[in-house]
């Protein structure tokens, strides 16, 4: 008896290195609603997959890192905080699943909502579709479209651009698009793109850098303030594009986040061989959610944009901090640094006479 217990736990950790995913036999807890259509089942009793024209979506592939972490967001009720479930990763790799409807069934908050799905083996789940990264198919989501399960008019973000619309779909009471490079925008965020890079001749340049924006507009003014999508939102550097019809501007903005007060005054810049400080500063704060954000905008002019561009280019780039009893640093990576670099094409190609 001894021995073949000592043989199941080597089978069992043998099992585990060999996905290099780590052990996965854990508790998964599924949904118990009723689905649309009943389920139907083999000879053998295995599901038979019918999404009926529903809306089918499959499991993304993961980073080895993230792998041992398996699929989230499968819940087996509606109450986000019994929503544990990880589904194991190379078991449900690529499966594919449909939304049994297209509503979500239970919305208790605006920053979420869940809908009913069904896997490809027969397992039902509540999806947890999150508003800030995009929504069911956002940048974070484990899942990507499939089929729409019905017919959609392709067409290019703008005129002579390679990506094109794929699919469309409805989150959170606005409608998104999936593109052809696997992105996903809103519909609001893409007229505006598509209104900007119309008054340009190199229109589909403009818009594809676009696509990795954050674009806000003033009604009162007709003006645009284009920022980078998810830079520098905690703790970093970005440039921030101001355009109306008569002129563009550039700004630029240091920002810190962290859950103490840390009263900073002054930053530096290091670039490879450049070393930059400024001056004395007087930094703006916030509190929010038990955390401190302080940040310091000024207009970009030749020295700043010369610092950025440097930031862009450089091996190893970093901003410092400056307080009156320490100072702390952030590391730039390197879609920190493509940001950067994006900015300033997009920025020159804004100056340019429009079309």
């Amino acid at each position: 008896m001894n021995s073949r217990r000592q043989w199941l736990s080597l089978w069992i950790l043998s099992l585990s290195v060999a996905t290099g995913s780590g052990c996965q036999f854990i508790s998964i807890e599924k949904a118990t609603f009723i689905p649309q259509d009943p389920i139907h089942y083999t000879a053998a009793a295995e599901p038979i997959f019918n999404p009926n024209g529903k809306e089918v979506f499959s499991l993304k592939a993961k980073p080895k890192i993230l792998q041992k972490n398996g699929y989230v967001r499968f819940c087996q009720n509606t109450v986000k905080l019994n929503c544990k479930n990880k589904l194991p990763y190379l078991r449900f790799l690529g499966m594919r699943g449909y939304f049994d409807s297209s509503a979500p069934t239970k919305t208790d908050h605006k920053s979420y909502e869940f809908y009913p799905v069904v896997m490809q083996n027969g397992d039902k789940y509540f999806f947890l579709s999150l508003k800030n990264t995009g929504g069911k198919y956002g940048v974070d989501s484990p899942i990507k479209l499939v089929s729409l399960g019905q017919n959609f008019d392709k067409s290019p973000i703008a005129e002579a651009s390679k990506i094109t619309l794929v699919a469309q779909y409805r989150s959170f009471d606005s409608i998104y698009y999936t593109l052809s490079n696997g992105a996903v925008i809103e519909r609001q965020q893409l007229q505006y793109i598509r209104d900007i890079s119309a008054n340009y001749s190199e229109q589909a340049q403009i818009s594809e850098l676009l696509l990795n924006t954050s674009i806000e507009k003033s009604e009162l003014y007709n003006n645009y303030f284009i920022s980078p999508k998810n830079a520098a939102t905690d703790t970093g550097i970005k440039l921030i594009i101001g355009l109306s019809e008569q002129r563009q501007w550039l700004r630029l903005k240091i920002s810190h986040r962290a859950s103490q007060q840390l009263h900073f005054n002054g930053y530096s810049i290091v670039a490879d061989e450049l070393l930059w400080r400024s001056p004395p500063l007087a930094f703006s704060s916030k509190q929010s959610e038990k955390q401190y954000n302080q940040w310091f905008e000024i207009s970009a002019n030749q020295q700043e944009v010369k610092i950025v561009k440097a930031l862009a280019a450089a091996g190893r780039g970093l901003i410092r901090f400056h307080g009156p009893k320490k100072s702390v640093y952030k590391l730039l990576k390197g879609h920190d640094k493509q940001h950067l670099a994006d900015s300033i094409t997009l920025f020159a190609l804004l100056q340019r006479n429009e079309s």
